[in-house]
């Protein structure tokens, strides 16, 4: 499995209540707005824009703008893809490879102002391309760096370590692993526990995906027929439905809490974590951290920060 693109819509969502604002809320609104304000104007971030999905729902996705031999480029930012991938003849009408060619070596590659050297681009031409997206730009182009997502403020940046700014060093952070280009995270739900579990911005607003034996433990029940919600959609061109059902305990991100999420299954492909080529036990979407700001990092520290 190459990539992970999808575009999906949830039929039923739980209705959200406030909370009083206590004074622990106003501090982590206050460290929120901190972190945020240290990215304004820094040269390594660029403004990303939300992509709708096939169903009209208008978080489906990320585009970041990538320049590739001097053309900018709008890809999907895709976490859980493990190669970076060029749509449709335009590689071959804009002459950088030739028509039947698999991959070519960008000769510039920059994201974020950051360059990437000699970075590897597969070809999909049977994938549709328009000049709203190019293709998906993979994990391995930022690896060696910190990735930040700000969720809010809708900002994508790409820093060398010593340049992260102060108040996001402060996050909150916890152990990650790097297996065969995934970013894996430690997911724990009451008896369930998985320190295989991907973090996948290709699956943007989908919580939480595992197979179905494991989404029989989380969620406590023991079929998927009266699942109170549902996901249609596409990954790579295909048709699926998922089946979703809120977690039975609350479901923690290492020691970072992310409440009751809703966690989905595909009936139809129960083991399809199952057959990846490296141990994963399913995908962690956007949809848990977009109200705060996300660190990847990728270097040698290989550790995943929050900060809502």
């Amino acid at each position: 499995m190459l990539a992970s693109a999808l575009t999906f819509v949830i039929s039923a969502s739980l209705a959200a209540v406030p909370a009083p604002v206590t004074a622990a809320k106003a501090a982590a609104h206050a460290t929120l707005a901190q972190a945020s304000a240290s990215l304004a104007g820094k040269r390594q971030c660029s403004a990303f824009t939300w992509l709708a999905n096939d169903k009209g729902s208008p978080r489906g996705g990320i585009s970041v703008p990538v320049r590739i031999n001097g053309r900018t480029l709008p890809m999907q930012l895709d976490t859980g893809a493990n190669v970076t991938i060029l749509y449709g003849a335009f590689p071959v009408t804009a002459g950088w490879t030739v028509k039947g060619s698999e991959t070519f070596r960008a000769k510039t590659f920059e994201v974020s102002g950051a360059s990437v050297d000699r970075s590897e681009v597969y070809l999909n031409p049977a994938m549709e391309e328009d000049a709203s997206l190019r293709g998906t730009l993979g994990l391995p182009a930022l690896m060696g760096r910190i990735a930040v997502i700000d969720y809010p403020r809708q900002r994508f940046c790409l820093f060398a370590e010593a340049d992260l700014p102060e108040p996001l060093q402060r996050a909150t952070f916890v152990r990650a692993m790097l297996r065969n280009a995934k970013f894996h995270v430690l997911i724990r739900t009451g008896a369930f526990t998985s320190d295989t579990i991907v973090f996948d911005t290709g699956s943007s607003e989908m919580p939480l995906h595992v197979d179905i034996a494991a989404w029989k433990r989380i969620t406590g029940r023991a079929t998927t027929a009266a699942a109170p919600s549902a996901i249609q959609g596409t990954a790579w061109g295909k048709p699926f439905t998922l089946a979703g059902a809120p977690a039975a305990a609350p479901v923690m991100l290492g020691d970072i809490p992310l409440g009751t999420v809703t966690v989905f299954t595909n009936p139809d492909a129960p083991e399809s974590f199952a057959d990846w080529p490296v141990p994963t036990d399913g995908v962690l979407g956007n949809a848990p951290l977009w109200d705060g700001i996300v660190i990847l990092d990728l270097t040698a520290r290989v550790r995943f920060g929050v900060i809502r």
